[in-house]
């Protein structure tokens, strides 16, 4: 797969792949496992998180785990990424509920890196300030990334009379 080839999976699998992944990283492991996902996360580094096997090919791709917090605001530390990670992954259990095979999916796609963002924000006020979570999916030449970003919020705030 090379980084100009558009991911040619489900944009549902895709999603299930994401939120899967996030789920094990933070919520479905020891606090402490979790911690120290994010310290990495943190530092920029991209954590592995599995791999997908191509039903056709039978080759397999690994998985990796990145975050963008460059629109982040406020103080960054585990607790209030906890809150917001917990909070992307409610709105997504709720998306799912309300449409159970995903027929509505709503994407964005960068036509020139191929990343799919899954138009699912999740904002949390923290402390006073806004932060808004969404997930993204990016193939790479050697892997496919899954992307934690913080979007700059005021796009996605609304403003009540």
């Amino acid at each position: 797969m090379t980084t100009e080839q558009n991911l040619n999976i489900d944009p549902r699998r895709l999603f299930n792949l994401g939120a899967n992944l996030v789920a094990a990283a933070f919520i479905k492991q020891d606090a402490n496992e979790a911690k120290k996902l994010f310290k990495e996360l943190k530092q920029g580094d991209a954590i592995k998180g599995g791999q997908l096997k191509s039903e056709k090919t039978g080759e397999v791709i690994p998985i990796k785990l990145e975050l963008d917090r460059n629109e982040y605001r406020g103080q960054f530390n585990f607790p209030n990424f906890n809150v917001a990670v917990r909070s992307l992954l409610k709105k997504f259990e709720t998306e799912v509920r309300k449409d159970k095979e995903l027929k509505e999916m709503r994407t964005l796609t960068n036509n020139e890196n191929g990343e799919v963002l899954f138009n699912i924000p999740s904002g949390v006020q923290i402390d006073g300030d806004i932060n808004v979570l969404m997930m993204a999916v990016k193939p790479q030449s050697d892997c496919i990334i899954v992307r934690l970003v913080f979007m700059e919020p005021e796009p996605f705030l609304v403003e009540t009379p």
